[in-house]
């Protein structure tokens, strides 16, 4: 085996795979220009398995390839990153070989446990030693889209347990959601939301509240100075044996870059791709999760917080999980839909006609989706306010989701009509 790199910023070229099948590679140049290209193999088979649907082209097979991007990776690359204060935190985990803001170092870094099936490796076949010093213990290197203080952990299983960072090549299983204190009580607002989506019937992974005691070895640059348990949440892109998934958010689907999260589509082109890539039954499905986030007074819920999976032989996508659902009037009283619902954010703005004209921007038929907004309001009602996961959510934050719960009722219960 060649001997591996000191410095992965010496780095100039990394092999895209998805799973152990390379798809394509991503070259860096002196002008720090960076270039993506798919692998004639992985053209020849019509792109398939898919990568991502922004790569694919109306007639089937596969685009040309993207234009070179000055100082930044391709779109779909950069929402594989962290963001904010969760990437300056690996960022400082790495400092020495990342520099600050470099997204081509960073996907070095971090390009053996990216979300979804993806990994990158450097072409020439070596692992980038991330240390310049030979005695400097490994590192994390796994990445998770989104701001909040999140990591990716294994379940230690046996005798003592614990929970613990994958360090070098070591896949987590759970994403490890930690506490704020911008947000009180954020784990447990989107525990008790994941279970009332369950209860409603959608599609939510596996969870649980644990305390921070019970992690072991978290480097202090990841660690928040917040009292409060974490939200642990099962990873639906990583399999029972540790198979890897693929998933793409909508941000990658739309070839949007994560700083346009809010404002690089609207709802109803988020549900149309549905229509077209999945089935009508999943831009229904969609529709269902919209109007709970609008009966619960979620904000939050933009291009990144809904994605794509791809199970099996990963060419046809299914709509995938929840995930990130959360209520977000309670910390933020004028907050308002991420992203736009035909023309309109507020969520009192929210009544029978903005639901039509929202059916009609995504060619779906107004009767379905109205049926789908009175339905999960009923079922809301039918299931919130016994739902037994209330009694872990502060007071105060459960005052203000039910006050907004009994607002939303009756605006959305127009599409009844």
């Amino acid at each position: 085996m060649p001997e591996a790199s000191s410095d992965p910023r010496s780095i100039s070229s990394l092999d895209v795979l998805l799973n152990d099948m390379k798809v394509g590679t991503i070259v860096r140049t002196p002008g720090d220009f960076n270039a993506f290209s798919f692998e004639d193999s992985y053209r020849v088979s019509g792109g398939f398995p898919v990568l991502s649907l922004s790569f694919r082209a109306a007639t089937g097979g596969l685009r040309k390839d993207p234009k070179p991007v000055a100082r930044a990776l391709p779109a779909f690359f950069a929402n594989l990153l962290p963001e904010d204060k969760l990437r300056e935190a690996m960022e400082k985990h790495h400092a020495g070989s990342v520099r600050a803001g470099n997204d081509f170092d960073l996907l070095v870094a971090l390009g053996s446990d990216l979300p979804g099936a993806v990994r990158v490796v450097p072409s020439d076949g070596t692992i980038a030693r991330l240390d310049n010093l030979p005695a400097t213990k490994p590192k994390a290197r796994f990445s998770l889209a989104g701001v909040q203080m999140k990591l990716s952990v294994i379940k230690n299983t046996g005798k003592g347990g614990g929970l613990t960072l994958p360090i070098g090549d070591e896949q987590g299983a759970y994403i490890a959601k930690f506490p704020s204190t911008s947000f009180p009580g954020v784990s447990e607002n989107e525990y008790a939301n994941l279970a009332l989506a369950e209860a409603i019937g959608m599609e939510v992974p596996e969870r649980e509240l644990v305390e921070q005691s019970e992690f072991e070895g978290i480097p202090k640059e990841f660690e928040t100075l917040s009292d409060g348990r974490v939200l642990l949440v099962k990873r639906f892109d990583r399999g029972a044996n540790g198979e890897r998934i693929h998933i793409e958010d909508f941000a990658q689907v739309f070839g949007v870059y994560p700083s346009r999260k809010y404002e690089g589509a609207a709802y109803h082109d988020i549900a149309a791709a549905l229509n077209v890539a999945v089935s009508s039954d999943a831009a229904l499905e969609f529709v269902r999760r919209l109007a709970l986030a609008a009966i619960t007074g979620n904000g939050d819920m933009h291009l990144k917080n809904w994605s794509l999976i791809y199970r099996g032989a990963g060419d046809k996508p299914e709509f995938a999980p929840v995930y990130d659902v959360l209520s977000t009037i309670p910390y933020i009283p004028a907050d308002a839909m991420a992203l736009s619902l035909a023309g309109e954010r507020p969520f009192k703005a929210l009544n029978a006609q903005r639901w039509k004209a929202f059916a009609n921007r995504a060619r779906l038929p107004e009767a379905a989706v109205l049926k789908a907004v009175v339905d999960t309001v009923e079922r809301v009602n039918e299931v919130w306010w016994s739902l037994p996961e209330r009694n872990v959510v502060p007071a105060k934050v459960l005052e203000r989701i039910d006050t907004h719960v009994r607002l939303m009722t009756p605006i959305l219960g127009t599409c009844a009509n």
